[in-house]
Protein backbone atom coordinates (compact mmCIF):
# COMPACT_ATOMS: atom_id res chain seq x y z
CA UNK A 1 0.00 0.00 0.00
CA UNK A 2 1.55 3.64 -0.92
CA UNK A 3 1.62 6.73 1.06
CA UNK A 4 -2.17 8.66 1.47
CA UNK A 5 -2.47 10.45 -2.05
CA UNK A 6 -2.31 14.22 -2.32
CA UNK A 7 -4.20 16.76 -4.70
CA UNK A 8 -2.16 19.84 -6.37
CA UNK A 9 -5.00 21.71 -7.80
CA UNK A 10 -3.43 24.49 -11.03
CA UNK A 11 -5.03 27.38 -10.50
CA UNK A 12 -2.19 29.45 -12.62
CA UNK A 13 -2.67 30.93 -16.06
CA UNK A 14 -5.12 34.14 -17.26
CA UNK A 15 -7.35 34.25 -20.21
CA UNK A 16 -10.46 36.82 -21.16
CA UNK A 17 -12.88 34.21 -22.59
CA UNK A 18 -15.35 34.95 -20.44
CA UNK A 19 -14.87 38.66 -20.33
CA UNK A 20 -16.44 40.34 -19.14
CA UNK A 21 -16.17 38.36 -16.12
CA UNK A 22 -12.35 37.26 -16.45
CA UNK A 23 -9.86 39.18 -16.70
CA UNK A 24 -6.05 38.82 -16.70
CA UNK A 25 -6.03 40.41 -13.12
CA UNK A 26 -8.93 37.85 -12.12
CA UNK A 27 -9.04 34.80 -14.06
CA UNK A 28 -12.01 32.08 -14.19
CA UNK A 29 -10.99 29.84 -11.48
CA UNK A 30 -11.56 33.23 -9.25
CA UNK A 31 -14.58 34.71 -10.75
CA UNK A 32 -17.17 34.12 -8.26
CA UNK A 33 -20.29 32.25 -10.19
CA UNK A 34 -22.90 30.23 -7.70
CA UNK A 35 -23.67 31.25 -4.53
CA UNK A 36 -20.56 33.44 -4.55
CA UNK A 37 -17.97 30.48 -4.87
CA UNK A 38 -15.36 30.16 -7.37
CA UNK A 39 -14.78 27.20 -9.57
CA UNK A 40 -11.51 26.73 -7.85
CA UNK A 41 -13.40 26.49 -4.35
CA UNK A 42 -15.99 24.49 -6.04
CA UNK A 43 -12.86 21.85 -7.15
CA UNK A 44 -11.70 22.04 -3.34
CA UNK A 45 -15.10 20.97 -2.33
CA UNK A 46 -15.98 18.38 -4.83
CA UNK A 47 -12.80 17.11 -3.91
CA UNK A 48 -12.74 16.88 0.01
CA UNK A 49 -14.55 13.87 0.71
CA UNK A 50 -11.93 11.96 -0.96
CA UNK A 51 -8.78 13.77 -0.34
CA UNK A 52 -9.20 16.31 3.54
CA UNK A 53 -7.96 19.35 3.25
CA UNK A 54 -4.48 19.30 4.91
CA UNK A 55 -3.33 17.22 1.73
CA UNK A 56 -5.01 19.41 -0.92
CA UNK A 57 -2.77 22.02 -2.31
CA UNK A 58 -2.85 24.45 -5.04
CA UNK A 59 -0.35 26.20 -7.22
CA UNK A 60 -1.15 29.49 -8.93
CA UNK A 61 1.00 32.36 -9.77
CA UNK A 62 2.50 34.65 -7.73
CA UNK A 63 0.46 37.79 -8.91
CA UNK A 64 -2.33 35.26 -7.96
CA UNK A 65 -1.82 34.86 -4.15
CA UNK A 66 -4.48 37.53 -2.67
CA UNK A 67 -6.85 35.92 -5.25
CA UNK A 68 -6.17 32.03 -3.80
CA UNK A 69 -6.42 33.73 -0.22
CA UNK A 70 -9.83 35.10 -1.09
CA UNK A 71 -11.20 32.40 -2.75
CA UNK A 72 -9.57 29.66 0.24
CA UNK A 73 -9.29 31.26 3.49
CA UNK A 74 -9.19 27.91 5.44
CA UNK A 75 -6.37 26.53 3.23
CA UNK A 76 -3.05 26.79 4.79
CA UNK A 77 -0.25 29.60 3.86
CA UNK A 78 1.57 26.25 3.48
CA UNK A 79 -0.28 24.17 1.09
CA UNK A 80 0.06 27.53 -1.44
CA UNK A 81 2.29 27.12 -3.80
CA UNK A 82 3.27 29.97 -5.96
CA UNK A 83 5.14 30.17 -9.53
CA UNK A 84 7.58 32.82 -9.03
CA UNK A 85 6.72 33.35 -12.96
CA UNK A 86 4.40 31.73 -15.43
CA UNK A 87 5.81 29.01 -17.56
CA UNK A 88 2.12 26.53 -18.13
CA UNK A 89 1.64 23.51 -17.06
CA UNK A 90 4.63 21.80 -17.43
CA UNK A 91 7.02 23.12 -15.99
CA UNK A 92 4.15 24.18 -12.79
CA UNK A 93 3.66 20.22 -12.28
CA UNK A 94 7.43 19.52 -12.42
CA UNK A 95 7.71 22.81 -9.55
CA UNK A 96 4.64 21.16 -7.39
CA UNK A 97 6.42 17.49 -7.35
CA UNK A 98 9.78 18.83 -6.27
CA UNK A 99 8.42 21.81 -3.73
CA UNK A 100 5.81 19.56 -1.96
CA UNK A 101 7.48 17.20 0.61
CA UNK A 102 5.50 14.08 0.89
CA UNK A 103 6.20 10.69 0.40
CA UNK A 104 7.85 9.71 -3.06
CA UNK A 105 5.50 6.65 -3.53
CA UNK A 106 2.61 8.91 -2.71
CA UNK A 107 0.00 9.17 -5.78
CA UNK A 108 -0.61 12.54 -6.74
CA UNK A 109 -3.53 14.15 -8.28
CA UNK A 110 -3.18 17.20 -10.77
CA UNK A 111 -6.14 18.79 -11.38
CA UNK A 112 -7.84 21.76 -13.26
CA UNK A 113 -9.03 24.83 -10.95
CA UNK A 114 -11.82 26.16 -13.54
CA UNK A 115 -13.31 23.04 -14.74
CA UNK A 116 -16.99 21.66 -13.89
CA UNK A 117 -18.47 18.52 -13.69
CA UNK A 118 -22.41 17.86 -12.85
CA UNK A 119 -21.79 14.04 -10.85
CA UNK A 120 -19.49 14.98 -7.90
CA UNK A 121 -19.37 11.44 -7.64
CA UNK A 122 -18.60 9.89 -10.70
CA UNK A 123 -15.53 12.20 -10.50
CA UNK A 124 -14.60 11.26 -7.20
CA UNK A 125 -14.76 7.47 -8.22
CA UNK A 126 -12.93 8.14 -11.33
CA UNK A 127 -9.98 9.23 -9.17
CA UNK A 128 -9.79 6.16 -7.07
CA UNK A 129 -9.87 4.41 -9.88
CA UNK A 130 -6.64 6.41 -11.01
CA UNK A 131 -4.66 5.58 -8.16
CA UNK A 132 -5.71 2.01 -7.54
CA UNK A 133 -4.02 1.80 -11.50
CA UNK A 134 -0.80 3.52 -9.93
CA UNK A 135 -1.05 0.73 -7.17
CA UNK A 136 -0.95 -2.11 -9.52
CA UNK A 137 1.93 0.12 -11.72
CA UNK A 138 3.53 2.45 -9.79
CA UNK A 139 5.39 3.80 -13.08
CA UNK A 140 2.22 4.87 -14.47
CA UNK A 141 1.08 8.18 -15.35
CA UNK A 142 -2.77 7.84 -15.51
CA UNK A 143 -4.68 10.35 -17.60
CA UNK A 144 -8.41 10.73 -17.59
CA UNK A 145 -10.10 11.31 -20.71
CA UNK A 146 -13.78 12.38 -21.24
CA UNK A 147 -16.28 10.66 -23.68
CA UNK A 148 -17.07 13.33 -26.31
CA UNK A 149 -20.21 14.95 -27.20
CA UNK A 150 -19.36 16.91 -30.11
CA UNK A 151 -16.00 17.04 -32.73
CA UNK A 152 -14.52 19.94 -30.98
CA UNK A 153 -11.80 21.32 -31.88
CA UNK A 154 -10.51 23.13 -28.76
CA UNK A 155 -9.83 20.17 -27.17
CA UNK A 156 -6.69 17.83 -27.09
CA UNK A 157 -7.65 13.84 -27.43
CA UNK A 158 -6.33 10.43 -25.95
CA UNK A 159 -5.97 7.75 -28.03
CA UNK A 160 -5.86 4.37 -26.55
CA UNK A 161 -5.34 0.44 -27.06
CA UNK A 162 -7.51 -0.37 -23.56
CA UNK A 163 -5.87 1.19 -20.79
CA UNK A 164 -3.20 2.39 -22.80
CA UNK A 165 -3.02 5.92 -24.17
CA UNK A 166 -0.70 5.33 -27.67
CA UNK A 167 -0.77 9.04 -28.91
CA UNK A 168 -2.39 12.34 -28.57
CA UNK A 169 -3.66 14.29 -31.05
CA UNK A 170 -3.61 17.76 -29.57
CA UNK A 171 -6.90 20.49 -31.05
CA UNK A 172 -7.84 18.38 -34.57
CA UNK A 173 -9.90 20.08 -37.37
CA UNK A 174 -13.27 19.08 -37.48
CA UNK A 175 -12.69 16.25 -39.67
CA UNK A 176 -10.14 14.65 -37.91
CA UNK A 177 -11.76 15.29 -34.48
CA UNK A 178 -14.90 13.24 -35.90
CA UNK A 179 -12.36 10.38 -37.46
CA UNK A 180 -10.79 9.92 -33.51
CA UNK A 181 -14.15 10.31 -32.02
CA UNK A 182 -15.38 7.29 -34.22
CA UNK A 183 -12.26 5.50 -33.18
CA UNK A 184 -13.42 5.78 -29.95
CA UNK A 185 -10.69 8.86 -28.55
CA UNK A 186 -11.92 10.67 -25.80
CA UNK A 187 -11.13 14.56 -24.54
CA UNK A 188 -8.01 15.03 -22.78
CA UNK A 189 -9.08 16.53 -19.51
CA UNK A 190 -6.19 17.64 -17.92
CA UNK A 191 -6.41 15.39 -14.81
CA UNK A 192 -3.51 13.38 -14.27
CA UNK A 193 -2.99 10.67 -11.53
CA UNK A 194 0.51 9.24 -10.53
CA UNK A 195 3.38 8.64 -8.07
CA UNK A 196 5.72 11.31 -6.79
CA UNK A 197 8.45 9.23 -7.61
CA UNK A 198 7.29 8.14 -11.32
CA UNK A 199 6.70 11.77 -12.41
CA UNK A 200 10.16 12.49 -11.27
CA UNK A 201 11.65 9.68 -12.91
CA UNK A 202 9.85 10.66 -16.38
CA UNK A 203 10.79 13.92 -16.58
CA UNK A 204 14.37 13.22 -15.69
CA UNK A 205 13.89 10.47 -18.08
CA UNK A 206 11.63 12.82 -21.06
CA UNK A 207 12.38 16.20 -19.99
CA UNK A 208 15.93 16.12 -17.89
CA UNK A 209 15.96 19.97 -18.76
CA UNK A 210 12.94 21.34 -16.63
CA UNK A 211 14.00 19.09 -13.59
CA UNK A 212 17.68 20.77 -13.95
CA UNK A 213 16.30 23.80 -14.78
CA UNK A 214 14.37 24.23 -11.29
CA UNK A 215 16.74 26.23 -9.33
CA UNK A 216 16.42 28.68 -11.94
CA UNK A 217 12.77 28.55 -13.17
CA UNK A 218 12.93 31.47 -14.62
CA UNK A 219 15.26 30.40 -17.45
CA UNK A 220 12.77 27.28 -18.18
CA UNK A 221 11.20 27.13 -21.66
CA UNK A 222 7.15 27.49 -20.87
CA UNK A 223 5.60 24.46 -22.37
CA UNK A 224 1.88 22.44 -21.49
CA UNK A 225 2.33 19.43 -19.57
CA UNK A 226 0.41 17.43 -22.73
CA UNK A 227 3.28 18.33 -24.88
CA UNK A 228 6.27 18.63 -22.56
CA UNK A 229 5.56 14.92 -20.82
CA UNK A 230 2.59 12.86 -21.50
CA UNK A 231 3.07 13.02 -25.55
CA UNK A 232 6.67 11.51 -25.25
CA UNK A 233 5.60 9.66 -22.29
CA UNK A 234 3.01 7.25 -24.64
CA UNK A 235 5.45 6.61 -26.92
CA UNK A 236 7.18 5.11 -24.11
CA UNK A 237 4.64 3.37 -23.52
CA UNK A 238 4.39 4.92 -19.65
CA UNK A 239 0.53 6.26 -19.94
CA UNK A 240 -2.42 4.67 -19.12
CA UNK A 241 -5.97 6.22 -19.21
CA UNK A 242 -9.59 5.69 -17.59
CA UNK A 243 -12.88 7.53 -18.63
CA UNK A 244 -13.82 10.12 -16.98
CA UNK A 245 -17.83 10.39 -17.53
CA UNK A 246 -19.28 12.99 -15.13
CA UNK A 247 -21.28 15.74 -16.90
CA UNK A 248 -17.51 17.60 -17.35
CA UNK A 249 -17.09 20.69 -18.83
CA UNK A 250 -14.00 23.14 -19.03
CA UNK A 251 -16.14 26.30 -18.51
CA UNK A 252 -14.47 27.33 -21.61
CA UNK A 253 -17.07 30.05 -23.07
CA UNK A 254 -19.96 31.38 -22.04
CA UNK A 255 -21.94 29.06 -24.04
CA UNK A 256 -20.86 26.63 -21.15
CA UNK A 257 -20.48 28.59 -18.28
CA UNK A 258 -23.84 29.51 -18.84
CA UNK A 259 -25.16 25.86 -18.84
CA UNK A 260 -23.11 25.21 -15.52
CA UNK A 261 -25.16 27.75 -13.67
CA UNK A 262 -28.14 26.57 -15.26
CA UNK A 263 -27.09 23.67 -13.85
CA UNK A 264 -26.21 24.70 -10.70
CA UNK A 265 -29.56 26.87 -10.44
CA UNK A 266 -28.69 30.01 -10.48
CA UNK A 267 -31.17 31.26 -13.51
CA UNK A 268 -34.47 32.43 -12.56
CA UNK A 269 -38.17 31.07 -13.73
CA UNK A 270 -37.62 32.78 -17.22
CA UNK A 271 -33.57 31.79 -17.57
CA UNK A 272 -32.08 34.83 -16.61
CA UNK A 273 -28.78 34.99 -15.08
CA UNK A 274 -27.31 37.98 -13.48
CA UNK A 275 -23.74 37.83 -12.24
CA UNK A 276 -21.88 40.49 -10.06
CA UNK A 277 -18.54 40.69 -10.26
CA UNK A 278 -16.34 41.75 -7.36
CA UNK A 279 -15.74 45.16 -8.72
CA UNK A 280 -18.87 45.96 -9.03
CA UNK A 281 -19.28 45.18 -12.99
CA UNK A 282 -22.97 43.46 -13.30
CA UNK A 283 -23.90 40.77 -16.36
CA UNK A 284 -27.46 40.13 -16.65
CA UNK A 285 -27.91 37.04 -19.60
CA UNK A 286 -31.25 36.11 -20.55
CA UNK A 287 -32.24 32.31 -21.90
CA UNK A 288 -31.13 33.22 -25.28
CA UNK A 289 -27.38 34.46 -24.49
CA UNK A 290 -28.25 38.22 -24.95
CA UNK A 291 -26.43 39.98 -22.09
CA UNK A 292 -26.18 43.29 -20.91
CA UNK A 293 -23.11 44.91 -18.97
CA UNK A 294 -23.43 46.94 -16.75
CA UNK A 295 -20.35 49.21 -14.95
CA UNK A 296 -19.85 52.42 -13.81
CA UNK A 297 -23.43 53.86 -15.12
CA UNK A 298 -22.82 52.92 -18.71
CA UNK A 299 -24.24 49.78 -20.37
CA UNK A 300 -23.45 47.68 -23.43
CA UNK A 301 -25.97 45.11 -24.88
CA UNK A 302 -24.13 42.03 -26.68
CA UNK A 303 -25.01 38.52 -27.30
CA UNK A 304 -22.09 36.42 -25.59
CA UNK A 305 -23.23 32.75 -25.78
CA UNK A 306 -23.37 33.76 -30.15
CA UNK A 307 -19.72 35.67 -29.83
CA UNK A 308 -16.79 33.55 -31.08
CA UNK A 309 -13.51 33.77 -29.09
CA UNK A 310 -11.87 36.22 -31.24
CA UNK A 311 -14.76 38.58 -30.85
CA UNK A 312 -14.48 38.18 -26.77
CA UNK A 313 -10.80 38.50 -26.95
CA UNK A 314 -10.86 41.84 -29.00
CA UNK A 315 -13.70 43.28 -26.52
CA UNK A 316 -11.81 42.59 -23.87
CA UNK A 317 -8.85 44.72 -25.51
CA UNK A 318 -10.82 47.39 -26.14
CA UNK A 319 -12.31 47.69 -22.78
CA UNK A 320 -8.51 47.86 -21.28
CA UNK A 321 -7.28 50.33 -24.07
Amino acid sequence: MSAKPYAVILAGGGGTRLWPLSSPERPKPFIPLVDGNTLLAATIDRLLPLIPLEDIYVLAAAPQAALVRESLPSLPEGQIILEPIARNTGPAVALAAERIDRPFDAPMLVLPADHAVLDADAWRNALAAAIAITEREPEALVTLGVTPTRAATGFGYIVADGERVTRFTEKPDAATAAQLIAAGARWNAGTFVWRRAALQHALQRLAPEVRAGLASYETIRPAPIDTLLMEPAAAAGLVRTLPLDCGWSDVGNWRELRAYLVANGAADANGRITITTPSGKEVIMDATGAAEIRSGGSVIRMNLVEMSDAEIRTAAAAERS
